[in-house]
């Protein structure tokens, strides 16, 4: 039986993991914290469990094939609660708007802000069918050779959609107001990327959104983890935690193994890294191997941004919030510069609120709220002190809850914790800190110029999760799962088995 190693037990290492035992594989997963999870982790005290990193699920149906191709139907294992509606939108001035997956509602809506924009909005929502459409072309498969980019068909639907254009100015096009342009225009944040600067292609998230629907499940975002924590239990693969790894052992161009920072060899036939591959890169493969991504590659290509989140306990129950919503600062470009161009802190934060408690009172003690308060920030990349900058950030963002949540929310605060950028690089080992994954969705940052899922200078050597393709996401990162599977089992001689 051939054994791999598995560097990290976020989602996309767990779900590998499961895969290749599946096949038939003797897989051990090694997670440096002392919980597994990665990016999607928890806080649990005082009688408040918090989700650390997604909060919400979109594309159902990934979650659904990966469980199925366990032999396993998801929704007799992790309840689901739909939302609705998806978010409510915040504004400067007070005024709010609920982005529905209901047509007839969502319009609604929007006529409020924009009278007359039923028919544009529709228009939107249908270019944005046609781009996920053609992006799923380029998702859902391996890339050997930069010519599988060549398809004429999508090249041709690349043109027709636009979809090479810049995000914001394109959402613009459809929208007449402020309002709308930003509450259809967000989506990209989730990608680490401005919607200045993003492709309008990421148009198809805020299209997914609206017909795939959201979802929270039961327990939190991390309920998904417990659970495949269970099947790695009941299906023998092993997890070890509090175990970090301090190298990956090549001989003779291939790797062999892992050393642990305890000293401790572990060897296998393959090794698939869940961690950051940046890092896996800088920190875990010896330098005379690092042929295809030097420091100085590295350093070239473009990082995500990072967050600060302010989780909140608070005494009291607010039945008239949404489950999650969004607050947009007023000079919207303003803001996404100082986080993209500048690395610096925004005078003025936009910040993603999420209260899963309207769902899930079991997250708090009876009569409790629980908030999450999740601030896009830059990434580490430039020279803001958290000591300082992190009080001037929450500050501010309990200045903004106090207007559009509770005037007195300061007193009824009974539990209260933060996260920083830096603690996204000391807890999951982010370069530059970054939040939602670390590299962003540039042209030359996807599909084919995404960091392939297998070292080209190592043999047995392959990758998983959001640094490599698909990218960044649950979704995208349970694909990735699918994806360096169905690779191993090719280059192990097992092409076409079903993954």
């Amino acid at each position: 039986m051939k054994k791999a190693i598995v560097i990290g037990a976020g989602m996309g290492g767990l779900a590998a993991a499961l895969r290749l035992r599946q096949h038939g594989l003797d897989v051990t997963v090694l997670e440096k914290q002392s919980r597994p999870g990665g990016r999607s982790n928890v806080l649990e005290e005082n009688g408040f469990r918090a989700d650390t990193g997604p909060t919400i699920l979109v594309m159902k149906y990934v979650f659904e094939e990966t469980y199925r191709a366990l032999g396993l139907n998801l929704d007799e294992r992790v309840r689901f609660v739909p939302l609705d509606p998806n978010y409510r939108i915040y504004f400067h001035d007070d005024s709010s708007l609920d982005l529905f997956g209901n047509m007839a509602q969502l319009s609604a809506e929007a006529e409020r802000i924009e009278p007359g924009v039923t028919e544009r909005l529709f228009r939107f929502i249908g270019a944005g069918a046609q781009k996920y459409e053609l992006a799923m072309e380029f998702v859902e498969r391996n890339y050997d050779h930069i010519w599988e980019l060549a398809n004429p068909r999508a090249g041709l639907r690349l043109i027709r959609t636009q979809a090479y254009q810049r995000l914001f100015s394109q959402v613009a096009r459809f929208f007449e107001t402020d309002k709308l342009r930003k509450a259809f225009s967000f989506h990209s944040m989730f990608l680490g990327l401005s919607p200045f600067d993003a492709l309008a292609m990421y148009s198809l998230i805020t299209y997914a959104d609206i017909v795939y629907g959201m979802y929270f499940p039961m327990g939190g975002i991390y309920s998904i983890i417990e659970d495949m924590l269970a099947l790695a239990g009941e299906r023998g693969v092993g997890v070890r935690t509090a175990t970090p790894v301090a190298q990956i052992l090549v001989e003779a161009g291939r790797a062999v193994g892992v050393q642990l920072e305890s000293g401790e060899i572990l060897r296998a036939d393959l090794v698939i890294s869940n961690a950051d591959l940046p890092y896996t890169y800088q920190k875990l493969i010896p330098a005379a191997y690092r042929k295809q991504y030097s420091n100085r590659r590295l350093d070239r290509m473009e990082y995500a941004c990072s967050g600060y989140i302010l989780f909140l306990g608070v005494d009291r129950l607010y039945p008239q919030m949404r489950h999650q919503a969004l607050f947009f600062a007023e000079d919207y470009r303003a803001n996404l510069d100082a986080i993209f161009r500048t690395h610096t802190v925004p005078d003025d934060i936009s910040f993603h609120l999420n209260n899963p408690t309207i769902t899930d009172p079991s997250l708090a003690p009876p009569g409790h709220s629980l908030l999450y308060v999740l601030a896009p920030m830059p990434n580490l990349q430039g020279t803001v002190d958290w000591n300082t900058a992190a009080p001037r950030v929450r500050e501010q963002l309990l200045a903004r809850l106090e207007r559009i949540v509770d005037p007195d929310i300061r007193r009824h605060i009974v539990w209260e914790r933060e996260y920083r950028p830096t603690d996204w690089l000391r807890d999951n080992n982010a370069v530059y800190g970054t939040a939602f994954g670390s590299l962003a969705h540039g042209f030359f940052q996807s599909s084919y110029f995404r960091p392939h899922n297998v070292a080209r200078d190592i043999a047995g050597l392959y990758f998983v999760g959001q640094g490599t393709y698909p990218g960044i996401g649950m979704p995208m990162v349970l694909i990735s799962a699918k994806l360096v599977t169905e690779r191993i089992l090719r280059d192990m001689g097992r092409a076409g088995a079903n993954v």
